[in-house]
Parts: structure tokens; C-alpha cells; sequence
């Protein structure tokens, strides 16, 4: 045990053998919450050691206590973060709709953001992107049009145009990959530079981001528009509970499974959503909030680019949320205590919480083995595709996915 990370967390309690977890809404849990509530009653060793199956594994066992659960979160992390062939074959498709949108703005601006420009992605991310110029009205069907004719089925084609931003939501055709276009809205270029600068502050940030995002996939937690938590919001949880702005002079363990616990037990435990609100301004200092919600459980976090803007105001389901976290913290807690009591290495602790779906891993290792094929097949579309301007006002460049496109000093009026 000499050379296993260290940990030390205040908040890191065992919990009493009759705790329970609260029933709460049981219908709405259980629709939103795989994890089913009758394995709480079984033994959770056995489970420890029955998880054998999980794509990420590359141990065929981890170490007894929160060392073994350190240990599997990075071997997710290394398994699930992006690949080589997946970060190039992202790039190919944003130089095709790039081309496309090209060749109907030639002055237009293409941006990336969001998870595949931070780098923070899984393979069932999406890809954001955002084109800046000036039109008297958005142009979604007339880019939609544009789609169809450059190898983008119709079918895979849905603009979403009363949303409060607009968007086009398309399932790029040749890649299978998704990707979500919108207009002129420069905050989500803003917001992915400042990931970029708060991964360097905090290393450990990529690992646990791509851990939790995949906790809230598997619960159908992810999408905004349905009442989950967006990517941002959740980067922005995690960085408050490292930067320490629950406890005074807080320093963050080294060890990955005794910070998951600790985000469990903090949102879905500690926190006071009625009362306080997370700023990142002035110190980083939780604040009352300005008004009590009408409903329980409504988090507000502060936009740290954009004062007064809460990047948690869609996440409207965020009571099931708080019950499932509190109901992670519960069952991880006690697994990883009842293996270190019994000194037991264990197959998996992950797998209580979360799964990756087998389509997910089917599709990613088939993009993997006709990797070559499929950039062959971009490529001719690209080349097939005649724009007003050369494809070289953007640079793609695979040792950090980044898109930069020619900036303008003044931008023209795109016809």
C-alpha cells in the first residue's frame, strides 16, 4: 500500500448499517435512475466481484478500499478518453460542413466548441459548432438544403428553429457522428477556452469530468433541453468542489475515488440549493441565494464569464439528480468500505453506478477498424464540393482538437 495514492477527505464518513435512501418521487427516480433500487439490498461485495464484463477494465482486479476505486476511474478514463482516429475523423467532418458552409458564406467564420475543443468528449459526444456572419434572418434552411446536396440524408437532418437558440441538429450521414450548428453565439467559444485554462489548474478535472459525464448519459441526465445538466455545468460543479469553496482551507486528496465520493456525498447530501448559489467571482464564495425557488432542490451556478447568468437554469429535473447522487454516494461508500474492512481486491466498484451502452462500444470499435475507409469517403466529398474560398482559412491540426478559423477584424455582410 506504500505507493497508492494518498487521500484524505473530512467528509469521507462511513454511514451507519440502517441508513436508508430517502424513497423520495420512486416513480420518477426509477424512470430517470437505472440503477435499481432492490441491489441496494443485496450484498454489495458479491456485486464488487461479479463485474467483470466492463469495457474500461485492464486490471482483472483493483485494490481493496478507495485505492481500488482510484485505480478504475483511471483506467476509464484511459480507455474512454478519445482516440487518435477519433479526434482526425472529428476533424474531417467539421472540415466537411466547414466546406459547406463555405461554399454558401465564403466570408463566413466557422467556430468549435464545447466538449470536442476541450478535449473533455466521449465517443457519443456530439460536435458544436457555431457560424458567425450577418443575415437578415437565420439561414437554417438553406444550409439544411446544402446538407442534403453534399451526402447528409435527410432524414439526419433536423432544424430546430423556435428553440431559444436556434439550431440545426444533424446526424452527419457518412460518419454517424452528431453534430449541432447554430448562429452568431459567440459564449460557447468563450466558455470552452476557460475549460481549456481550468484543466491546466486542476489535472485531475479531464478524469473526473468523463467519469460523471458518462453517469449522467447512462440516466439520461445529459441533455439541457430535457431537463439534465450540460457538460459546462457540470465542469463548473466539479471545479467548485476542487477549488475547495464548501470548507475552508480545503485541500484536494490525490486520490480520484475519494474526490467522486466527495462530489456525490456534496450534491447530493451537503448542499443547500434553497439557500446558497455557486459564484465563481470574488473568491469563488457560495452566495445566498437572491430569491428562495418555488420548487426544492433547483441549483443555481453562476455563469463565471457572464455575470448573472445561471448555467443551471434548464436543469429543471435537478431533484432526481440530488437523489441520484445521493443514492451513488450511498452505494459507492459502502462498497468501498466494506472491501477495505475485509482487505478483498474487488473486479469492479464502477459498475454500481454506471454502464456504457454496447451499441456505444460497438460503434466506436467499428469506426476504429474502417477508420481509413471512412476518411477515404470524406474526403472525396470534401473534394467534391466547390467553395468561393480555399479550405485553408481553416487549420486542423490533431495534437489538440481545435478548429482556428481566419479571424476578421470587421465582419462582412455574407450574402
Amino acid at each position: 500500500m506504500e505507493n497508492c495514492p494518498e487521500f484524505t477527505s473530512d467528509s469521507f464518513l462511513p454511514f451507519p448499517n440502517n441508513s436508508e435512501i430517502p424513497d423520495g418521487d420512486k416513480r420518477n427516480f426509477k424512470k430517470h435512475d437505472n440503477f435499481k433500487q432492490q441491489k441496494i439490498k443485496k450484498d454489495l461485495m458479491k456485486m464488487c466481484l461479479e463485474g467483470t464484463d466492463q469495457p474500461w477494465k485492464k486490471k482483472p482486479q483493483y485494490n481493496y478500499g478507495v485505492v481500488g476505486l482510484h485505480e478504475e476511474i483511471e483506467d476509464f478514463f484511459e480507455t474512454m478518453c478519445p482516440k487518435p482516429q477519433e479526434t482526425e475523423l472529428r476533424l474531417k467532418v467539421i472540415e466537411h460542413i466547414t466546406r459547406i458552409v463555405h461554399s454558401l458564406w465564403p466570408l463566413a467564420q466557422v467556430e468549435i466548441f464545447g466538449s470536442f475543443r476541450t478535449g473533455l468528449y466521449l465517443s457519443s459526444s456530439d460536435i458544436d459548432m457555431v457560424i458567425f456572419g450577418e443575415w437578415k434572418n437565420l439561414p437554417l434552411n438553406t444550409l439544411g438544403e446544402a446538407f442534403e446536396r453534399n451526402g447528409i440524408l435527410k432524414s439526419d437532418i433536423n432544424i430546430i428553429a423556435k428553440a431559444a437558440v436556434p439550431i440545426i441538429r444533424i446526424v452527419h450521414s457518412p460518419s454517424n457522428i452528431r453534430v449541432d450548428i447554430s448562429f452568431n453565439m459567440s459564449n460557447g467559444v468563450e466558455s470552452a477556452k476557460l475549460i481549456k485554462k481550468l484543466i491546466k489548474e486542476h489535472p485531475t478535472l479531464p478524469k473526473l469530468v468523463l467519469v460523471l459525464k458518462q453517469y449522467l448519459v447512462h440516466r439520461g441526465f445529459n441533455e439541457v433541453y430535457n431537463g439534465g445538466m450540460s457538460s459546462y455545468c457540470l465542469t463548473l460543479l466539479i471545479v467548485s468542489l476542487l477549488q475547495g469553496y464548501h470548507k475552508p482551507d480545503f485541500i484536494p486528496s490525490l486520490n480520484l475515488g475519494t474526490i467522486l465520493l466527495e462530489f456525490f456525498e456534496h450534491y447530493g447530501i451537503n448542499f443547500n440549493y434553497d439557500k446558497v448559489s455557486i459564484h465563481f467571482q470574488e473568491g469563488g464564495l457560495y452566495k445566498p441565494r437572491s430569491f428562495a425557488p418555488r420548487t426544492g432542490n433547483v441549483l443555481s451556478v453562476e455563469d463565471p464569464l457572464v455575470k448573472g447568468h445561471d448555467v443551471a437554469k434548464g436543469t429543471y429535473l435537478m431533484h432526481l439528480l440530488k437523489m441520484s447522487f445521493q443514492n451513488a454516494f450511498h452505494v459507492l461508500s459502502k462498497a468501498v468500505i466494506e472491501s477495505g474492512a475485509s482487505k478483498i481486491p474487488v473486479n469492479s466498484y464502477l459498475h454500481l453506478i454506471l454502464q456504457v451502452d454496447k451499441e456505444v462500444i460497438s460503434k466506436r470499435e467499428s469506426m476504429l477498424n474502417n477508420h481509413s475507409q471512412l476518411m477515404r469517403k470524406l474526403s472525396n466529398l470534401i473534394d467534391k464540393i466547390h467553395d468561393g474560398q480555399s479550405i485553408s482559412n481553416s487549420t486542423f491540426f490533431s495534437s489538440t482538437p481545435v478548429l482556428k478559423t481566419k479571424s476578421f477584424s470587421k465582419r462582412k455582410r455574407t450574402k
